[in-house]
């Protein structure tokens, strides 16, 4: 997508952008919301249990990234998605948390089936995002 122009302020124009950044982070509602979404991050405390998964939105909400905390089942299927390079859908309620997109109350956790050159399209991109992968494993034993 193209990027919005870059817009200038002037200093006195910085009580004006506080007090508009204080009321949107105070009044901006969850939404319920439906994401489609490609897995780029597991992470959890040991080898069972529930854990944190992010996505890379690709439909469904207009955000980059999501974090979404699943059960053990749920993240058992997130991490079969994402092994064969499949999309999740997840249905929750879209909430903003010191800067980061959360997905809470997590249902209907499902990998989504997508032709083969969209799946071949979506392993690409995970690969060129590997930052993500190195970042999960910094300092942990093999």
């Amino acid at each position: 997508p193209a990027r919005p122009a870059p817009v200038e302020f002037s200093p006195g124009d910085l009580p004006a952008l506080r007090s508009a950044g204080v009321r949107y982070l105070r009044e901006e509602p969850a939404v319920p919301v439906r994401i489609t979404g490609a897995v780029v991050r597991l992470r959890r405390s040991g080898p069972r249990g529930a854990g944190i998964v992010r996505l890379r939105v690709l439909a469904g909400a207009e955000v980059a990234h999501v974090r979404v905390e699943l059960d053990e089942e749920a993240y058992r299927i997130a991490g079969h998605a994402h092994l064969v390079g499949l999309p999740l859908r997840v249905e929750g309620r879209l909430e903003r948390r010191g800067g980061f997109r959360r997905l809470t109350g997590a249902s209907q956790v499902a990998p989504v089936q997508v032709d083969e050159a969209e799946r071949d399209r979506l392993m690409k991109s995970l690969q060129e995002n590997v930052d993500f992968f190195e970042e999960a494993c910094a300092g942990e034993e093999p």
